[in-house]
């Protein structure tokens, strides 16, 4: 099956510094202000299997900034949302992420102060500061989103992510002691990120290969696998081909499908959504960085509490409430991005071909003004994805503006894939 799909595949975590001198950025990491505590506990957004938390920079304003496993340095999106960054000191260097659009430039910020939550802090530590917002995570996410930040978090801390509680617990390394119900599963950290090796991966019913595979919590999709990594590796039948999602060096293309079984110790999820993506900028990232197989991303992750201890390179795992969910995919073919001061507006991004929406006559650049009902501020992109996801019959109702024309579609929900 040929058309194009979005993927809730923002992979912010496939990054490497294509300059030399970037490996001389540096970090002091965090500490938490009261020595007494053991723990600190921080509410988080869950936004696309993102987990975003609040940060402040050099006192400034609260922003929200994602928490990600597969990130070295600090990332600010956009200058503007920062006084005085980037300063006329800060030299520039070139990035290379997922995506085929080449390198991208950011500087490189230094004596930058970071403050989270309940009393965690940093100071003197660097920051990338992107050129330009390459990520567009405002529009993909539909919410503020205004950097990244990864290693010097999880460097420091035993880092626990409780996915039904939105929190995570910052643990002091030596007072850490982990709960016998968790199980507890080798990592090793490789160029600061976290791998897991001995994975058992059936990407269709008749093969079943041992893969290393980098656990991201940048990345919104379940997995993401490399076919050049191992001859086994092949998108399977049936498939969608086209559009994936967006990297720090842009578009993403190639193929998803479900893989038949992916297991890590005595867990076993079936039925997953993967990510198949073709040669081009986001293969060569991977390659250059380590070798493995792919990665682990949002989707899949949040069906765990997950515990990552870098230090001992030990990861624990528990299942939680979402372990036997089924990995739901967009019934409707309609994929959104938000626009605007507020991100009030809903445009079609993707109209996947031969889908309900397609067929129904719903077009790439329409306006999105209701669905069943919900307008804006009680209509979300978080809130969309629900209603399209989860119940195969479903009546959806849509108003559409289009070329100052208003229109109203109706359709029902189907598995595409």
């Amino acid at each position: 099956m040929s058309s194009f799909v979005r993927a809730a595949c923002i992979a912010t975590g496939v990054l490497f510094f294509a300059t030399s001198g970037a490996s001389q950025v540096f970090h002091r990491g965090f500490k938490m202000t009261n020595n007494r505590a053991k723990r600190v506990s921080i509410p988080f957004e869950l936004q696309s299997n993102l987990i975003i938390i609040p940060v402040q920079i050099n006192d400034g304003e609260e922003l929200k900034f994602i928490l990600d496993t597969g990130v070295r340095t600090a990332i600010l999106t956009d200058g503007m949302y920062v006084e005085g960054i980037p300063t006329v000191n800060d030299r520039m260097i070139s990035l290379m992420g997922a995506g085929n659009e080449g390198e991208v430039s950011a500087y490189v910020s230094n004596g930058i102060s970071f403050t989270l939550p309940e009393g965690v802090a940093a100071e003197g530590n660097a920051m990338l500061v992107l050129k330009e917002d390459y990520l567009r995570l405002d529009s993909y996410l539909g919410t503020r989103v205004h950097g990244i930040l990864g290693y010097e978090i999880f460097s420091r801390f035993v880092v626990e992510i409780d996915y039904t509680k939105q929190v995570v617990v910052l643990h002091k390394p030596e007072l850490f002691k982990p709960s016998r119900r968790l199980t507890k599963i080798p990592i090793t950290v490789e160029d600061t990120k976290p791998y897991v090796d001995g994975v058992r991966l059936s990407v269709n019913d008749s093969t079943t290969i041992t893969a290393k595979l980098m656990i991201d919590t940048g990345a919104s999709h379940a997995l993401m696998l490399n076919m050049e990594s191992n001859d086994s590796i092949s998108v399977p039948n049936p498939h969608l081909s086209g559009y994936l999602g967006r990297g720090l060096s842009g578009d993403i293309f190639g193929h998803m499908a479900r893989v038949s079984e992916l297991g890590i110790d005595d867990y076993a999820l079936e039925g997953v959504i993967s990510s198949f993506p073709e040669e081009g900028a986001f293969m060569q990232a991977t390659r250059n960085r380590t070798n493995h197989n792919g990665n682990i991303g949002g989707s899949a992750l949040k069906r765990f509490r997950v515990i990552f201890d870098y230090a001992n390179e030990m990861m624990y795992l528990q299942k939680n409430r979402h372990y036997r969910r089924p990995f739901d995919y967009n019934m409707s073919g309609i994929e959104l991005i938000t626009v605007g001061p507020l991100l009030e507006t809903f445009l079609v991004s993707k109209v996947i071909k031969d889908s309900p929406a397609q067929r129904a006559g719903i077009q790439e650049g329409d306006m999105i003004l209701s669905v069943n009902g919900l307008r804006f501020p009680e209509l979300s992109l978080g809130l969309f994805s629900t209603i399209v996801s989860r119940r195969p019959g479903k009546r959806i109702r849509i108003r559409i503006y289009r070329n100052g024309i208003l229109f109203k579609k109706k359709f029902r929900l189907e598995r595409i894939l």
